[in-house]
């Protein structure tokens, strides 16, 4: 069994930063990711909002964080942990490969999922029309009428992303004003190709083998609408993965998210918890990684301590 002082769940900003920081602390250290190295931000089209980089696609971030982490040594195996146990004063980590390496500290950094709407024809017409990731699947629907659903960040950056591939794109949000920043919604409102519909709610997703149109109805009227689109993006928000605190006895909020507190502690002793998984401020990568930092430094004091006991 391979032996390691601590193990990092996920290599998005939270996890390669705590990697780093416990690295920086003189511990062996490895990461687990199950995904892609950078978590949902390698999937951004564009990011202006990290300091340093003016603009850099998701894909070019997620290879600098790669590049920093094998700069440093640091391991990092694209592997799922399926469960940790605890184990004596440390942690057997099992993993989907079959191996299990043992660890003194754990920081779980598992981010988020998409979450889903849950209408009719959303799992059938799922990669036939329906997608949760427009810079992963835009390109399939070049020059044609797309849909997004959501008004948050995400949903507008997909929008904005979307009118340089599509002919058309509705942007559907169950408000009557937009939630994302003032600089990316006047962008939008000043797109030609992208039609904003406000105070509507998907109702449903229909077509034959592949998806034909979306019926939106309004949130507060009787009016309905069918808008005939061959794609639609939903942005609706993410879902903490908790599976592996749940698992260790670790609270969760009723939102689902990990428990810390201000070291980013959870109650479990030597499980540590940073990122998107625990819902604290602001779901942006400078605060993930701030978070990151503190699970880092926080894992390795804790790790030093049990090895001078």
């Amino acid at each position: 069994m391979d032996e390691y002082d601590i193990v990092v769940v996920g290599a998005g900003p939270a996890g390669s930063a705590a990697a780093i920081y416990a690295k920086r602390y003189g511990m062996k250290v490895v990461v687990f990711e199950s995904g892609s190295i950078g978590g949902q931000l390698s999937w951004a089209a564009e990011i202006e909002n990290y300091p340093g980089f003016s603009k850099i696609s998701g894909m070019d971030y997620a290879e600098s964080i790669r590049k920093h982490l094998v700069h440093l040594g640091i391991p990092v195996e694209i592997d799922e942990v399926k469960s940790i146990n605890k184990s004596g004063s440390g942690f057997d980590v099992w993993l989907s490969s079959g191996r299990v390496v043992h660890a003194l500290g754990v920081i779980l950094a598992t981010g988020s999922s998409h979450k889903h709407l849950g209408i009719p024809g959303e799992e059938a017409f799922f990669g036939r029309g329906v997608s949760y990731c427009a810079t992963c699947d835009g390109y399939f629907f070049k020059g044609r009428t797309v849909a997004v659903v959501g008004g948050g960040n995400t949903a507008l950056t997909y929008a904005l992303y979307l009118e340089s591939i599509a002919s058309k794109v509705y942007l559907i949000h169950r408000r009557n004003e937009f939630r994302a920043e003032k600089a990316v919604v006047e962008r939008v409102l000043s797109s030609s190709k992208i039609e904003p519909q406000l105070g509507y709610i998907p109702v449903s997703l229909e077509g034959d083998n592949v998806l034909r149109r979306i019926k939106i109805r309004s949130t507060s009227t009787s009016d309905e609408r069918v808008l005939d689109v061959d794609g639609v993006f939903i942005a609706v928000g993410e879902e903490p993965n908790n599976a592996l605190a749940k698992q260790l006895g670790i609270p969760v909020s009723e939102k689902g998210f990990i428990q810390v507190d201000d070291r980013q502690a959870t109650p479990a002793q030597g499980v540590y918890a940073a990122g998107d998984v625990t819902g604290r401020g602001w779901a942006q990568a400078i605060n993930a990684a701030a978070q990151g930092m503190t699970a880092g430094i926080e894992c390795s004091i804790y790790v030093q301590g049990l090895k001078k006991a």
